[in-house]
């Protein structure tokens, strides 16, 4: 993006997004879940008693494998150059400084050929520049044909965000920050056995080790969609953009078995390719607690006609097999399961799948070995935002309404042979709405 571009630009916060999030997470003991509502925080027990806020600012939340903690991702909002120089490592400040300089060196004629590398660091430059160099920047400004216009629109770009992982235990400790910079920061997942933790920087899935040291490993530099860790906790298992120039109606994606950790720590380990994948929604790559990767697709066969797309389905593939191992198709009745797989979460024992759908609010359960599919929660006419989660094997919560005709989203507990229970009836509207996307009229 120019520099120009971003002068006459205010700033636009996205409060909010419609699309199914990971909101809702049981701790591994199962005694008490987190629930993310936009940037807060809550507890919930097993009777859906719901704490008061217990963090803010936050965009992502996973539980250690102890059930003592949380790996936290966190969009800090700061306005002053002095904070941002705090929080952001070297590297990120200097290259800050080094873009205001060539802000105040070019001049308000020369941005407009000024190519940004990294449109992130555009609004702390200004910030900089309005703290620290005022006088100068406001020189440079006058050459410009309305410098009045061209500096008030600056100043709305003084405010920027500052992406963070970090880990807080229950106990009380201190918060331990393992990542801080400027690019956005998504995922953020510890390893079920090893002290460390994975996470998205932009696109690149990162490994880094829980004590805050500075070693880092990139398995991929192209990730797209949702990663997982192996059983074993030391390989991770995701999906890789084959091209950016995809024709829009599909997509075509690697899927790797990447090991990230080894005896020495974090390592750049061996990445063995399990299979190609095309598929016209966002990958989700899973593993299931006997080592198969789980994941959804959609069958293309080349050449064919220009509709030869069939329906979505999942597979699973074994690493164990290595380059014989092949993807196996799961059993399901032909237009059973929506053409749109993105949202999908197996049960801790693999045997069952929860599926939802970005556009709509149905949510169903698959039996993996039978291929039998139950919808636990019916079309109503709303949209889901919140990925299912399992509390062990057989007990599923989501977000519905319970008919179509109240507007007031529910959390549901469902157990299989029963009927579905809410258990926020309680709860305030302001957290029961964020549950659900009302449909645009």
């Amino acid at each position: 993006m120019k520099l120009h571009t971003i002068c006459v630009l205010s700033v636009v916060l996205v409060a909010g997004c419609n699309e199914v999030e990971e909101r809702l997470a049981w701790s591994p003991d199962g005694a008490r879940a987190v629930l993310r509502v936009d940037d807060r925080l809550y507890f919930m027990d097993t009777n859906g008693n719901l704490s008061a806020v217990v963090a803010s600012n936050v965009t992502g939340a996973a539980w250690q494998p102890d059930s003592r903690g949380l790996v936290l991702t966190r969009s800090l909002t700061v306005s002053k150059w002095e904070d941002a120089a705090k929080l952001l490592p070297p590297a990120e400040v200097d290259a800050c400084q080094t873009l205001a300089t060539s802000f105040l060196a070019l001049g308000i004629e020369g941005l407009e050929q000024f190519e940004l590398k990294r449109d992130e660091l555009a609004s702390p430059a200004l910030m900089y520049l309005f703290d620290t160099q005022s006088n100068a920047l406001h020189e440079a400004l006058q050459k410009s044909k309305d410098p009045g216009k061209i500096e008030s629109d600056l100043s709305n770009l003084r405010t920027t965000q500052v992406a963070e992982v970090s880990i807080v235990s229950l106990d009380g400790k201190q918060l331990r920050v393992i990542e801080r910079t400027l690019t956005g920061l998504s995922q953020a997942r510890p390893s079920p056995t090893v002290p460390a933790v994975a996470f998205v920087r932009g696109d690149v899935l990162t490994v880094a080790p829980l004590d805050g040291s500075t070693n880092r490993v990139a398995a991929t530099e192209r990730s797209m969609g949702v990663y997982d860790w192996t059983p074993d906790g030391k390989a991770l298992v995701y999906a890789v953009r084959q091209s950016d120039k995809d024709a829009s109606s599909f997509q075509f994606a690697d899927i790797n078995r990447h090991l990230v950790i080894d005896t020495n720590g974090v390592v750049a380990g061996e990445m063995q390719p399990l299979t190609v994948n095309a598929l016209t929604f966002a990958p989700r790559v899973r593993c299931l607690p006997d080592g198969r990767v789980l994941f959804a697709g959609v069958p293309l066969h080349l050449p064919g006609p220009v509709t030869g797309a069939g329906s979505a389905q999942f597979y699973v593939i074994d690493p164990a097999l290595g380059t014989n191992a092949v993807p196996v198709a799961l059993p399901a009745a032909a237009g059973t399961l929506p053409q749109d797989l993105a949202a999908f979460a197996p049960s801790p024992d693999g045997r069952q799948i929860a599926i939802v759908e970005s556009g709509s609010d149905v949510v169903a359960v698959l039996d993996v070995a039978t291929g039998a599919l139950e919808v636990v929660s019916p079309k109503r006419g709303w949209k889901s935002k919140v990925l299912p989660a399992w509390r062990g094997t057989n007990e599923l919560y989501f977000s519905a309404l319970s008919a179509s005709s109240t507007n007031r989203p529910e959390l549901f507990r469902w157990r299989k042979g029963s009927a579905p229970q809410a258990i926020s009836t309680n709860w305030p509207a302001a957290v029961v709405s964020s549950l659900l996307a009302k449909p645009e009229k």
